[in-house]
């Protein structure tokens, strides 16, 4: 079930990429999302907020990447 998904080389939007491509990209993500909480930390002063904003951020993050890599390897099965 590959379709037309970039496996290799330069993609710059994301829908186009394979799921294998999406779960790397995610993973290339990361320093960026830690950045952005830091900077939402650094500006705010309501704790609460800032928890909260964190742990969705995470949560998210997490399912999204949970999600990429099971949808990869299922789609590697198919093939």
């Amino acid at each position: 079930m590959r379709d037309n998904k970039v496996d290799k080389g330069f993609e710059l939007i994301y829908w186009n990429l394979s799921y294998r491509r999406k779960f790397i990209r995610t993973l290339w993500m990361i320093p960026f999302c830690i950045a952005v909480l830091a900077f939402i930390w650094f500006i705010n002063s309501n704790s609460v907020m800032n928890t909260i904003l964190t742990t969705f951020g995470v949560v998210v993050f997490v399912i999204q990447l949970i999600y990429t890599y099971s949808r990869w390897k299922k789609d590697e099965q198919s093939c």
